[in-house]
């Protein structure tokens, strides 16, 4: 592979690493302030509606704009974001309306970005290598915040969450850097048009998917799938309150969830490169939906440690097989806005799924939300094997 490319991914994977330690930082910052599981809820629930709502805006700008110029804008100006932040919470004047703010201007300018590199990697590496290429990058990605997710509690419990603002602002800056080594790079199959018409573009995709049915279904599918897995996603500092495991043991839940999804990921790099990536999907789904029901009859530490590993685990399935599948399918001129709208309706309703499951956590407890969601997302991985096609070679779309 070109080595332009490499120092591009490689750039480019460094900005995981402070999205792991905000993470952290926001969520048991909130938590901390209030004593309320319903601050994590409404956090969340900002977090994932604006990240919704600019999925579909951003697959049209993506689609029309130069992705590698639009990488180095919007991640320069994340890392102006984190060292605000940064500030903020070095003088004490972090407030919980900060940490709103923080994370709307994390999907506002977050989503594109990461939505140019998604659609941009595909006209980089050739069909038969990436899924390689992606697997790769989640392993790169996850051996950093593997370590990062642990330390990040220990560093809230010491210095508070300013130093962690910091380390996300840095790695941003160098994410702006790295599309410069590909500028004079060109991309396969993505023709800017001559002038910019999004609405025009968006009725051209909705035409385009009107016609094809397995995408219809596969977007359908995917809505009930994302408002299940969105409090999931959200249980880690839940489950470190309810075992009275305090902010490391939440750190150390989120480190070990990057672990599991270390170790599908290096396996889908190499062994797993040719295995079957819907059975792969699905059964990943499937085995953290088991181990997360388990963990609500028997809400424990240990347990949680086991259910937090093959939670990042069977992740893999979603971020790398089905994330690979959906790259190959889908063709360029249409992947950004496709991948927008897909986006959009799965989080639109992730607030309200995320609420709900909060203020029952709140009356009910930890263990019967984990039982109930669970349940939820197994019952929607057996209707996707049902309606979806099960081989690869089942997943063939129109030329556009």
């Amino acid at each position: 592979m070109n080595r332009r490319i490499i120092a591009f991914l490689a750039g480019q994977s460094l900005t995981d690493i402070g999205g792991t330690f905000s993470q952290v930082a926001v969520f048991w910052t909130a938590l901390s302030i209030t004593g309320s599981a319903i601050s994590v809820g409404s956090l969340g629930g900002v977090w994932t509606f604006s990240m919704a709502v600019m999925n579909l805006i951003s697959g049209v700008i993506v689609d029309r704009f130069n992705r590698k110029g639009m990488l180095s804008l919007l991640q320069s100006l994340l890392g102006m974001v984190s060292l605000a932040m940064f500030a903020l919470a070095t003088t004490g004047a972090l407030h919980i309306w900060h940490l709103w703010f923080f994370l709307i201007a994390e999907a506002v300018l977050g989503r594109p970005s990461a939505l140019a590199s998604q659609t941009l990697l595909p006209d980089l590496v050739d069909n038969e290598k990436l899924l390689r290429v992606n697997g790769v990058l989640h392993s790169w990605g996850g051996i950093d915040n593997l370590v990062e997710a642990a330390l990040a509690g220990v560093i809230i419990k010491l210095w508070g969450p300013g130093p962690i603002f910091l380390i996300d602002a840095i790695t941003y800056f160098l994410g702006a850097v790295s599309p410069l080594f590909i500028w004079r790079l060109k991309t396969r199959a993505h023709e800017l048009s001559e002038r910019w018409h999004p609405l025009t573009d968006l009725r051209f995709t909705t035409r385009y998917l009107s016609k094809e049915r397995l995408l219809r279904t596969y977007i359908l599918l995917n809505l009930g799938d994302n408002i299940v897995f969105a409090p999931l996603f959200f249980m880690a500092p839940l489950v470190a309150k309810a075992v009275g495991a305090g902010s490391e043991g939440y750190g150390f839940f989120q480190s070990l969830t990057i672990g599991g999804l270390l170790a599908g990921s290096f396996l889908a790099a190499t062994i797993g490169a040719h295995w079957p990536k819907v059975m792969m999907w699905l059964g990943g789904a499937a085995l953290y939906s088991i181990s997360f029901i388990v963990l609500g009859f028997w809400l424990s530490i240990p347990i949680a440690v086991g259910v937090f590993f093959l939670f990042g685990l069977g992740w893999t399935g979603g971020r790398v097989y089905r994330g690979t599948l959906i790259q190959q399918v889908l063709p360029s001129v249409h992947r950004g806005r496709i991948m927008g709208i897909t986006s959009f309706m799965s989080g639109v309703l992730q607030p309200v799924a995320l609420s709900l499951a909060t203020i029952f956590v709140n009356r009910s407890g930890v263990g019967i939300v984990l039982i109930a969601v669970g349940a939820l997302n197994l019952a929607v991985i057996f209707l996707s094997a049902w309606l979806l096609p099960l081989r690869e070679e089942g997943w063939t779309l129109s030329p556009p």
